[in-house]
Order: structure tokens, then C-alpha cells, then sequence
């Protein structure tokens, strides 16, 4: 497996909408993924889903997806039986389309002690990656990690969840650690830091499928406030992408930039001149 890197939704220069054609754009771009982003909600049957996972295989290009936003694993009860089949059906359509991994936001501490938010997220999680096993379904199950202190998704919980459960790895956020940090981890050292402590929790392998995401990022003193393009922000993708190259990282890097195809196409240039 390779690094592959590409965009999250489909490029704003497909001349057509639907993702199948998002695919067919981003492969004439030069670009190597794409991430569904179903943020706002799934609007798509099994037929859809077809005609994505042939484009996918006809053009090469590897697919992960994000779930929708409104999901909340440690909310009462109701709330996490909604979140759980939200998480369902994004699990069994991005499969469909031939994706490998989705990721999505766990949810918020709000008035729970954090320990007791963790253990909440860790059951659910177990209650989700059964019902995908029991359904056959195999696909990673990615906790991100998210931008605002307030928010579950911690690289030290996301690592705790994925050794806990089998099935669950993490969704690195680059972008959203640094703003989640108020700046702090910014530096290719830190991003080593993070990688090293990834492989030495999950092992060496983990490495090899990493589901990563980047973006320039805004953040104050409550955490990521919004994306910006690359150029725009503080944020040091040319080290993390030296990182992940001194690393050997594989897997996929997608851009969530609002400049979509053309942060990407960046990302990738720089990657490739990388000695």
C-alpha cells in the first residue's frame, strides 16, 4: 500500500455532480483518494452505491468516508441509539462502494467526568464493530481526532479505543491536533511524536494504514474555529508531510481544505519533491 492523497468530497471542477463523476474528475487531476463526505447526512440507496464502487475500480482511486456530524456516542440514550445507526448505515454503504475506513466525531464530554465519556464511547463502539462483523462487513471504524478540547477524540483516547476494540483505529487529524493544542504541536519533532506513539500503542503496523487529515486551520482559545486553505494558515503540512515521508507512512491523506483539488494537487507536488 501507498500514501494517497486527495480530497475530501468531490473536486468543485467536476463538471457533473454524484460522486461516481467526482471520482472520474479527481483521477484526471492526478489525484489518488477521495473522501465521501457525508456530513450533513447520506442521500444515497444501494444502485448509487454501485455506480460509485465501479468508478472507484475502473479509475484506481482509493475511497474513505466521513459519517454524518451528528453523532454523539456518550449522550443519552436515545441519542446514542440514533448515532449507532447513523454509524450503521455509513459503515454498510461506504463498504458498498468499495471504501475501506470512515471516521466520524465521537461526541462531547458536556457534564460527564471525561473518564466516564470514554468508557461510554468505548461500549458503543463494541456494540458497532459486532453488528458490522456480524453483517459481514469489514471496514475500519475511525474515531477522529477532533480540534476542540471540549470534544471526545484525544490522540491518547483514539488510542485507547483502537487497542480496546477490535476493529477501531484512529483518524488522525493533524490539522486538529495543532488547533486542539492552541498551536502547540506544530514542529515535524511532533508529528514524529504523534506517529511514534501511534506505532508504539498499536504497533508498527497501524502505520501502514493510516487514515489521515489536513487542512489550514484557524483555532483561539476554545480550539479550531475553521479550515482554511494550506497557504492561509500557521499550520506546517510541508513537515508533516516530511514526517509521514521519514516515517514510511501509508494509507490516505485527505485534504479538507475549501480549496479542495487545488490544497490537494499542493499536497501532493510537495510530497513528491520531497528528497
Amino acid at each position: 500500500m501507498t500514501l494517497r492523497i486527495g480530497t475530501s468530497g468531490i473536486p468543485r471542477s467536476s463538471a457533473r455532480p454524484g460522486t461516481d463523476h467526482g471520482i472520474r474528475r479527481a483521477r484526471e487531476l492526478g489525484l489518488q483518494c477521495l473522501e465521501m463526505a457525508w456530513v450533513n447526512g447520506i442521500k444515497m440507496g444501494d444502485e448509487a452505491a454501485d455506480r460509485i464502487a465501479r468508478a472507484a475500480r475502473e479509475n484506481d482511486l482509493a475511497l474513505t468516508a466521513h459519517a454524518p456530524y451528528y453523532i454523539n456516542l456518550c449522550g443519552a440514550a436515545d441519542v446514542v441509539r440514533r448515532s449507532l445507526e447513523r454509524l450503521l448505515t455509513t459503515g454498510r454503504l461506504a463498504a458498498r462502494c468499495g471504501a475501506e475506513s470512515f471516521c466520524f466525531h465521537a461526541g462531547f464530554y458536556q457534564a460527564l467526568e471525561p473518564a466516564e465519556a470514554r468508557r461510554r464511547v468505548q461500549r458503543a463502539l463494541r456494540g458497532l464493530t459486532a453488528r458490522l462483523r456480524d453483517e459481514g462487513i469489514a471496514i475500519d471504524v475511525r474515531p477522529e481526532l477532533t480540534g476542540k478540547p471540549s470534544q471526545l477524540g484525544s490522540l491518547e483516547e483514539l488510542l485507547d479505543w483502537s487497542a480496546e476494540v477490535a476493529g477501531v483505529r484512529p483518524c488522525v487529524d493533524f490539522s486538529h491536533q495543532y488547533a486542539r493544542t492552541g498551536g502547540r504541536v506544530n514542529r515535524y519533532e511532533d508529528f514524529m511524536e504523534m506517529l511514534d506513539a501511534i506505532a508504539g500503542r498499536l504497533g508498527p503496523g497501524s502505520l501502514q494504514r493510516l487514515h489521515v487529515h489536513v487542512s489550514g486551520i484557524e483555532y483561539g482559545p476554545l480550539g479550531e474555529r475553521r479550515h482554511l486553505p494550506l497557504r492561509r494558515s500557521r499550520f506546517r503540512y510541508r513537515e508533516l508531510l516530511r514526517a509521514l515521508r521519514d516515517r514510511g507512512i501509508s494509507g490516505w491523506v485527505v485534504c479538507e481544505s475549501p480549496e479542495m483539488e487545488d490544497d490537494a494537487l499542493h499536497l501532493l507536488r510537495v510530497y513528491r519533491r520531497l528528497r
